[in-house]
C-alpha cells in the first residue's frame, strides 16, 4: 500500500475537516498544520496528534516537504499557496472552494500544477454525497425522461453557488456549457468568508443539447426568499418527472407513479454536529481526499479533478461579465478578471452599507 506525508494549510473549520480526512486514511501521515492563528493550529494539532505546528505556511512547506497538501485558506490566497506547495515538491494538492477570486487565477492554478505534474483537486465533496449520487442515477437512468431544465437556489454565487453549479454539471455528465447570461445586483457591500459577493444574481446557462439552467442567489433581508419550497438546492424538470434535491433529501416525482425518496444517512440535528459542521461535509471531504490519494497512486482522474472546479468558475465569472458588459457570454470565457470586484473598484456598482457572514 502506498503511503504519503500530508499537511494542512489553515486550521479553521474546513482545515479541521480536511485534517480529519487525512487522519481517517491509513495511507496518509499528517506531519504538520499551519495557521496565522497559532492557537487554532495548536488546538487542531493536539486534537489529532499532528506533530508540528507553524504560523507561516511557507516555513511548513520548506521544512516538512509534504507530498499531500490541503489548502484551506481564504480563496484570495489559494494561488500563492499552490505555487509554494508545487515549489516545495508536493505531489497532490487538495484545495477548498471557491477555487479562486478571478477566472485568470483559477486557470493559473491549473496551469502551475499541470506543468509541474502535480495533481490538483478542489473540494467539491457533494459529488460523494448519497443524495446527489442518487439524483444523478435517476437522471442517467432515464427516470425523469429527457431533462428539459434545471433550477438552482443558494445564498450567493461565488461560494455556495460553486456547489450548486458543480452539481448541475455532475447531474448532466459534466457536459461543457455553451453560453451564460446573467444579471447581478450589488446594493450592499457584502462579504462571504471575507470575499466580496453579489447581493443577488440571476444566471442562465445553456448547453449544446438544448438543456438550460437557472441559478438564483440572494438572502434576506435584501431579497425575499427565492423559493419557499427550496431555498437551497436543485430542481430538475424532465419530460417524465421532476426531481427536488437538497442537502439532506432527494424527492423524485414521477408522472403517473409514486414518489421515490432518498434521505441523507447523516444526523440532521445541528445541535449534535461537531463545531457546527454538517457530518455529510466531513464524510464527503474524507471520501474526496481518499479518492485523491487513490488517483495519485493509480494515475487516474480524481472525482474532484480541478477541471470540474474550472467549469463552475467559468459560469460564475461569466455571470459577472455578462452583467458588466450587458450581453450573453459565449464560452469559453475570454475575460480573466473578476467583473464583480473590478466593477466595484471602478464605480460600476454603488453598494451602501456592509454585511459580513458565511452565507
Amino acid at each position: 500500500m502506498d503511503s504519503y506525508t500530508a499537511a494542512v494549510i489553515a486550521a479553521g473549520s474546513q482545515g479541521r475537516v480536511h485534517a480529519r480526512g487525512y487522519a481517517a486514511d491509513a495511507r496518509a501521515r499528517l506531519l504538520a498544520v499551519a495557521d496565522i492563528n497559532r492557537a487554532a493550529a495548536q488546538e487542531l494539532a493536539d486534537d489529532l496528534s499532528i506533530p508540528a505546528v507553524y504560523e507561516d505556511y511557507r516555513e511548513l512547506l520548506e521544512t516538512q516537504r509534504p507530498e499531500l497538501v490541503s489548502v484551506c485558506t481564504p480563496p484570495a490566497q489559494h494561488l500563492d499557496v499552490v505555487r509554494a506547495a508545487v515549489a516545495a515538491g508536493a505531489r497532490a494538492i487538495h484545495c477548498e472552494k471557491p477555487v479562486a477570486l478571478s477566472y485568470g487565477d483559477a486557470l493559473e492554478m491549473a496551469r502551475v500544477t499541470r506543468d509541474a505534474g502535480v495533481q490538483l483537486t478542489v473540494n467539491l465533496q457533494r459529488r460523494f454525497e448519497a443524495v446527489h449520487r442518487f439524483a444523478r442515477e435517476q437522471i442517467v437512468g432515464g427516470v425523469l425522461g429527457d431533462v428539459v431544465s434545471i433550477e438552482g437556489y443558494c445564498p450567493n454565487l461565488g461560494d455556495w453557488g460553486a456547489h450548486v453549479i458543480d452539481l448541475m454539471f455532475f447531474y448532466l455528465g459534466d457536459a461543457p456549457a455553451q453560453s451564460v447570461i446573467g444579471q447581478v445586483d450589488v446594493s450592499v457591500n457584502r462579504y462571504v468568508y471575507g470575499a466580496f459577493a453579489e447581493t443577488a444574481s440571476l444566471t442562465q446557462v445553456r448547453w449544446a443539447n438544448g438543456i438550460s439552467a437557472i441559478i438564483a442567489t440572494g438572502r434576506e433581508p435584501w431579497t425575499p426568499s427565492l423559493n419557499l419550497q427550496n431555498n437551497l438546492g436543485i430542481l430538475v424538470q424532465g419530460t417524465g418527472g421532476r426531481l427536488d434535491a437538497r442537502g439532506a433529501r432527494c424527492v423524485v416525482r414521477r408522472f403517473g407513479a409514486e414518489d421515490v425518496v432518498l434521505e441523507s444517512p447523516f444526523d440532521r440535528d445541528a445541535t449534535h454536529w461537531e463545531r457546527g459542521v454538517d457530518p455529510a461535509i466531513v464524510a464527503g471531504t474524507a471520501e474526496a481526499i481518499s479518492d485523491a490519494i487513490t488517483s495519485l497512486g493509480a494515475g487516474t482522474e480524481p472525482v474532484c479533478a480541478a477541471a470540474h472546479a474550472l467549469a463552475g468558475a467559468e459560469v460564475i465569472f461569466a455571470t459577472y461579465e455578462s452583467s458588466r458588459s450587458r450581453r450573453r457570454i459565449e464560452l469559453p470565457l475570454r475575460q480573466l478578471d473578476n467583473a464583480l470586484t473590478a466593477g466595484l473598484r471602478t464605480g460600476f456598482w454603488h453598494p451602501v452599507g456592509e454585511l459580513r457572514s458565511t452565507y
